[in-house]
């Protein structure tokens, strides 16, 4: 072997002992595990008592890698929280007959999924991570409210002002409509979490009669549809 075959020999090896770039599969795989390995130490630890070390580890990855991707733990924090709304607003479509104009049957579908998601418990779970005090607890209480509460509130908007009304809605007008029916069931669920636990078939039928009210107005106040 001369040295020219020898020279290019050598190349060949060290450049097959690089590692290439991780393909986007890669790349997305990584950070769902660091995302599900976070969410966990989260729920478990609280924000303050979270360990990046122990997120690390859990997802397989170096410490150096995770803040390569989120410099602080409020940025980890924020992306479990906008994965976690992203992914249920994906279930939160209306297909078939629901996916029409009917602002009233579209609404009545949201409100019926976010009282779902009340009841399921997963709420409380995720509040267990804003409930103590502090400045920073502030600042994270409002990240969860643009990445969680206003995309919510987005949607519900967008169906109002796409709905074939009588009246056309301004944006403004169709936002504090949306806010209102928000409200609505946070404040109910919230205030008979109190005393108790909530019935799914009891938060259903609040939610349905919800719209009803913001739709008809008084007429609806002696309605029964609620059950109660």
């Amino acid at each position: 072997m001369n040295m020219d075959e020898r020279v290019s020999g050598r190349r060949t090896t060290a450049k097959r002992g690089r590692p290439g770039r991780p393909s986007a599969a890669r790349v997305q795989a990584i950070n769902q595990a660091l995302l599900s390995a976070a969410r966990v130490e989260f729920y478990r630890s609280g924000y303050e008592g979270a360990r990046v070390d122990t997120i690390a580890a859990a997802a397989g990855i170096s410490k150096a890698t995770l803040y390569d991707r989120y410099p602080t733990k409020e940025a980890l924090l924020r992306a479990v929280v906008t994965d976690g709304v992203s992914t249920w607003l994906a279930g939160w479509q209306p297909e078939g007959d629901l996916a029409s104009s009917d602002a009233r049957q579209r609404l009545k579908f949201r409100a019926r999924k976010l009282m779902q998601r009340f009841c399921s418990g997963k709420l409380e779970t995720l509040e267990q991570l804003f409930s103590s005090g502090g400045p920073s607890m502030r600042e994270l209480r409002r990240m969860r409210h643009e990445v969680g509460h206003e995309r919510m509130v987005q949607v519900m908007v967008q169906d109002i002002v796409d709905a074939n009304l009588e009246h056309a809605m301004s944006s403004r007008a169709a936002t504090e409509v949306a806010e209102m029916l928000m409200a609505m069931l946070s404040g109910w669920w919230r205030s008979q979490q109190e005393v108790g636990s909530v019935k799914l078939e009891e938060g259903l039928a609040f939610a349905d009669h919800a719209v009803d009210v913001l739709f008809d107005g008084r007429s609806s106040w002696n309605s029964t549809k609620s059950g109660r």
